[in-house]
Formats: structure tokens, C-alpha cells, sequence
């Protein structure tokens, strides 16, 4: 394999074992969705009154039977081993909890030994939204209403006010949520394979003009440098050069093009917010089939070039600038 080969695609074989790695990461995030709260607490996964983008588990120790109604919403206060957090859910979601904490309602930590464990996702105070946009999910009246709360309950004996937690509230993982974490992990698994597959192509597509390469100069593919000497025109700056009727781009991109099997040729400036870079096309019979050169944003060479190859090939040469 030609050295050249690897130094034009290492930077994106480097991004694309990147982002196989960002993706296996996300099917290991989504996979703790679909654990229990028991299984996620044995492996260490435990809410600690931080932020936590993915599912995390708490054991419940406690709970207020009596909930807070907000907005249509019904939250719970849970004491768990990190401190008191307030939990959004319905009775139906945490029935066997409640029903237990009926049962022994006089004990301190009377779920302790129960072994509750919920699977649950947490809740920021404040979440960005886009790059601008911030979408508070616990106003100041929540907040005022979670300490309100949280003095007239039971568990007030048993934690002090600095161990409730008013930067966030807890969700139970629902079937919901699984579903956008695997539409997340799907996303993500069909972006690496374009990626993948776009890099596999361009490989291939540059191995096939070394090839042509090595054909046609075969007596330069041991020391390609040699023919930077010995060529017809040569433009360092846009990194083209023209031999004996062929033209080699041996910028970031690899061609080799047989300037008299084309029947046309133009150059588009291809506009962006980061500037313009031009394009050298080649148009062959039927204009079905087509290469093209970049050549880099230096209006003035590409004008030269122009220049040079209307005098040595038979055909049109446009500018579409």
C-alpha cells in the first residue's frame, strides 16, 4: 500500500474508530434502561444528588405516603442513602412501595429492609436547549413547594433540610424513555456506518487512482517525488501537476486524470460561511461520467491552471466563476 494511502485518510479512520467508540458507549448507556433498579445498584450505578444524563438507580428507604400535587403532576419524597429527593410519578407506578410504607408506617427508614430499588433518570433544575435556549424544569414556586413539603413530612425527623435535594426530581425509567434512548442508539449506529461506509469508499476510490498511478508512471511509483522534477506544469500551492497529457492532484485528495480522454472541463467555486474553494470537473462522452479535482481556495493559481490547460487540451476549458 502506497504511504500516501494512509496519509490522506488516517485523520478520518481516527474519527471513525472515534465515533464507534462514542457509539458502544451509548448502547452501554442505553442498556441500563432496561435494568432493574436492583441490578444498576449492585453495579455501582447509584443516584448521588448529582446530575446523571443517563439511568441511574436509588434504594428506597422511606416515603411520604401523602403526595404533592403540582401542575397536574404528582411528586413523591423519597428518602433513599444519598439523601430526600422528590420523585414524579403516579401512585400506580410505586403501589408495592406504598402499600408496604402502609403497613409500617411507625418506623424509621421503614423500607429499608424491603429492598425497593427503582430504575429512575434524573431531572436538572435548569436543561439547555439548543445553543441559546434554557428550559427550567424547577422554577422558584417549585422549589418553594418542595420545602414546604418537605417540613410537614414524617421524613423531616429523619433528614435535615440541607440533605433535601431541590436541583433536581426523579422519573421512573419508563417505557417511554427506553424507546428514546434506542431511537438515540440507532441514530448514532446509522451515522457510523456512513461514516464507515463513505471512508471504505473513499479508500477504495484512491487505491484505484495509485493504481492508475503506477500504470501509466510506473517508472516513478517507487519515488513519486521524482516526478515533482520532472513535470510539464507544476503548482505546489494548489498541489496539481501535468505530465505527458496526465494531470495528478496530490493535494488531500489523490487523482490521476487522462486530460485527453475528457471531452470538457469546468471550474465551480463551491461557496461556505468559511470561504470558497474550487473544484476542477471533467466531463467525458455523454457526460455520464465525471472527475473532479479540488484545488483549494487561491483564485489566482486555479485562474493560471485554467490558463495552461486551454493551450494543451482539445477541448473546452470553462471558468464558472
Amino acid at each position: 500500500m502506497h504511504k500516501g494511502i494512509l496519509r490522506r485518510t488516517w485523520g478520518m479512520w481516527i474519527l471513525t474508530v472515534l465515533l464507534g467508540l462514542t457509539v458502544a458507549i451509548v448502547g452501554v448507556l442505553v442498556s441500563l434502561g432496561f435494568m432493574s433498579g436492583r441490578e444498576l445498584y449492585e453495579q455501582k450505578v447509584i443516584y448521588k444528588m448529582e446530575t446523571d444524563a443517563s439511568s441511574t438507580s436509588i434504594k428506597v428507604l422511606d416515603i411520604d405516603p401523602s403526595p404533592l400535587e403540582i401542575d397536574d403532576e404528582t411528586y413523591y419524597l423519597v428518602k433513599h442513602n444519598y439523601g430526600v429527593s422528590f420523585l414524579r410519578t403516579d401512585a400506580s407506578e410505586i403501589k408495592q412501595i406504598l402499600e408496604f410504607k402502609e403497613a409500617l408506617s411507625e418506623k424509621t427508614n421503614a423500607l429499608a429492609s424491603s429492598d425497593f430499588y427503582l430504575n429512575i433518570r434524573v431531572v436538572d433544575e435548569k436543561e439547555k436547549r439548543g445553543k441559546s435556549s434554557v428550559q427550567t424544569n424547577i422554577t422558584p414556586e417549585m422549589k418553594e413547594a418542595f420545602e414546604e413539603k418537605f417540613k410537614l413530612s414524617p421524613l423531616s425527623v429523619q433528614a435535615t433540610l440541607d440533605k433535601l435535594d431541590l436541583k433536581h426530581f426523579l422519573t421512573i425509567t419508563d417505557s417511554a424513555a427506553r424507546f428514546v434512548d434506542i431511537a438515540m442508539f440507532i441514530v448514532a449506529v446509522v451515522f457510523f456506518v456512513i461514516v464507515f461506509g463513505w471512508q471504505i469508499i473513499r479508500v477504495r476510490r484512491i487505491k484505484k487512482h495509485y493504481a492508475r498511478f503506477d500504470e501509466i508512471f510506473p517508472d516513478y511509483k517507487d519515488n513519486m517525488k521524482r516526478l515533482l522534477d520532472d513535470a510539464e506544469y507544476l503548482d505546489d500551492k494548489l498541489c496539481v501537476l501535468v505530465k505527458d497529457g496526465i494531470l495528478v492532484s496530490f493535494g488531500t485528495e489523490f487523482k490521476v486524470v487522462d486530460l485527453e480522454e475528457a471531452v470538457s472541463a469546468s471550474v465551480f467555486r463551491q461557496k461556505s460561511k468559511w470561504g470558497g474553494k474550487f473544484n476542477f470537473t471533467f466531463f467525458y462522452e455523454g457526460r455520464k461520467k465525471q472527475e473532479e479535482v479540488p484545488l483549494g481556495d487561491l483564485q489566482d493559481n486555479v485562474v493560471d491552471l485554467v490558463h495552461y490547460l486551454r493551450e494543451v487540451c482539445s477541448y473546452n476549458v470553462y471558468i464558472q466563476f
